[in-house]
């Protein structure tokens, strides 16, 4: 019989310390993408994507007569983008983590460490986030027996603190493997999975609002920190676009039915893995981006919904003002490439601007007009 007092926490808790807490993925440093890393993004690619972005800033800056002209990233990282976007624009990073943060103020960037700090003093231009929506924690549901569950992860006290080391709930990396059992996801006698009633009822609210019904037995995630997000975010942005790139689908076919057991997944030298409790803090963990909620929770948080495309149609406006071609720029923008599986969203707040101001507009595709509020 167990007696170990065991903690509980709700899965988009114990995504949120292996992500960021002090032994977490980012927190740590371990974060690394490109060839040698554990993912690939668009900066990777090389200076294309930071010219092609830089290019499509100087026509939104046009349009909107903003001067001058702010450019604020959302999840800096390592500093890809900062160099090229600072070049023509006043440029502010932020960024969670502090060994991060530490590199972008040594290379003599404007460093924030979250959007909550805009607020003080609201910029006017563009907010940016590449790969930051399915950076956030998400919470992991269930249908079962016409009822809606939620994942909960159960782990252990940490053993005896020993002169060579520390202990703590929150010290992931002790958690090995072997520890665990190999238990993973379905469970082991280290870090366990568990089922019980929802930790709060914004998660059945957030399925009303869309007009989804699971089907008994289909597991998914449900992101329930974007909408905290865009508040934060509209109360930072007096006046300007919000600009966000990532992978996803509109709501429809996210939780359509051959995508029973949901989009949530690891990610270690570039090999994907779908044990998400396994080396907790040294794996990346992400889940794929509900666009059409997305878009409503931007709604309700004081911006306009204004486009919706692929990156590659999006990145076209930019090449087509670029002298000559960049490299890697054919890598982002072909549909064989990055083009065709990463999405672009992009609101408004304070703006004159309308659907029809972006070419290759596919914002019906999220249908927002139909969801419970929509309009």
């Amino acid at each position: 019989m167990e007696t170990t007092i065991r903690a509980r926490r709700t899965f988009a808790a114990f995504m949120e310390q292996s992500l960021y807490g002090p032994e977490g993925y980012y927190a740590s440093g371990r974060a690394r993408s490109g060839r040698e890393g554990d993912y690939f993004t668009a900066p990777d690619v090389g200076p294309a994507f930071g010219r092609l972005l830089a290019e499509i800033f100087k026509s939104w800056q046009l349009k909107l007569s903003i001067t001058p002209f702010q450019v604020v990233e959302v999840g800096s990282g390592e500093g890809a983008l900062a160099k090229s976007l600072s070049e023509d624009f006043p440029y502010i990073a932020i960024e969670r983590s502090a060994s991060r943060r530490q590199k972008l103020e040594s290379d003599g960037f404007t460093v924030l460490s979250s959007v909550e700090e805009l607020a003080e003093r609201p910029v006017s231009g563009c907010l940016f986030g590449n790969e930051l929506l399915d950076a956030f924690p998400v919470h992991r549901v269930r249908m079962r027996n016409g009822k809606l569950e939620e994942a909960y992860v159960e782990v252990p006290p940490p053993p005896a603190p020993s002169p060579a080391g520390r202990g703590g709930v929150d010290n992931l990396k002790t958690l090995s493997h072997r520890e665990r059992g190999g238990g993973g996801v379905a469970g082991g006698d280290r870090v366990r999975r568990l089922w019980d009633v929802p930790s709060t009822p914004r998660l059945a609210a957030y399925l009303d609002r869309i007009g989804v019904t699971l089907p008994d037995g289909y597991e998914t995630e449900i992101n329930l920190a974007m909408a905290d997000w865009f508040q934060s975010a509209a109360r930072g942005l007096q006046k300007g676009l919000l600009l966000l790139i990532d992978y996803g689908r509109p709501a429809h076919a996210y939780y359509a039915p051959e995508r029973d057991r949901g989009t949530l997944r690891s990610f270690r030298g570039h090999r994907v893995g779908e044990d998400v409790l396994a080396d907790p803090g040294r794996a990346d963990l992400t889940a794929d981006v509900d666009f059409t909620s997305a878009a409503l929770d931007a709604r309700a948080a004081g911006f306009t919904p204004l486009a919706f495309m692929e990156l590659g149609s999006f990145l076209m406006t930019g090449a087509k003002a670029l002298k000559e071609p960049a490299p890697g720029m054919q890598y982002l923008i072909h549909p064989d490439g990055m083009g065709s599986a990463f999405h672009v969203l992009i609101f408004g707040k304070n703006v004159p601007l309308s659907g029809n101001d972006f070419p290759h507009n596919r914002i019906k595709r999220l249908e927002v007009q139909h969801a419970a509020g929509g309009r």
